[in-house]
């Protein structure tokens, strides 16, 4: 009698179907895991930004244009994040996130003229507190307070 050595070839066909089923599973999962972290740091970081904004209209009375007042102070916003006013103390600030399928798109803070903040993102597979998301194709919807 001979002794076995190695597996037979339905035993590896099963151990790959198994490795392909939970791949199958993993990997968008990952994927959207990702992509809720891109989402996440950029709200984070024009959150951080929303205090340096606030100061500026306290002190100047209106919402800041990055291009018109870097020359004058430096605000600390870094290079990333585009400003744009709509109102005398309302505007916007977005950021790009990078990496996204479909090419990158962005997250957007809009204050609105009462001093209300709305956050937009780009993917209406992701969940992030207090932040909606913003079809690229069509109006803003939010609420800016």
């Amino acid at each position: 009698m001979q002794k076995q050595q190695g597996f037979s070839l339905i035993e590896l066909l099963v151990v790959i179907g198994i490795i392909g089923a939970l791949t199958a599973i993993a990997i968008p999962q990952y994927q959207k895991y990702q992509d809720k972290a891109k989402v996440t740091a950029a709200i984070a970081t024009l959150t951080n930004m929303r205090s340096v904004v606030e100061a500026h209209i306290m002190e100047k009375g209106e919402f800041p244009e990055k291009a018109k007042d870097v020359e004058d102070e430096e605000l600390g916003i870094p290079e990333g994040i585009t400003l744009a006013k709509t109102k005398e103390v309302a505007g916007t600030m977005t950021i790009a996130v990078k990496g996204f399928p479909g090419g990158d798109d962005q997250v957007e803070l809009t204050r609105g003229e009462s001093g209300g903040w709305a956050c937009t993102q780009p993917s209406d597979t992701i969940e992030v507190n207090g932040c909606e998301y913003k079809d690229g194709n069509a109006g803003s919807d939010t609420n800016n307070g």
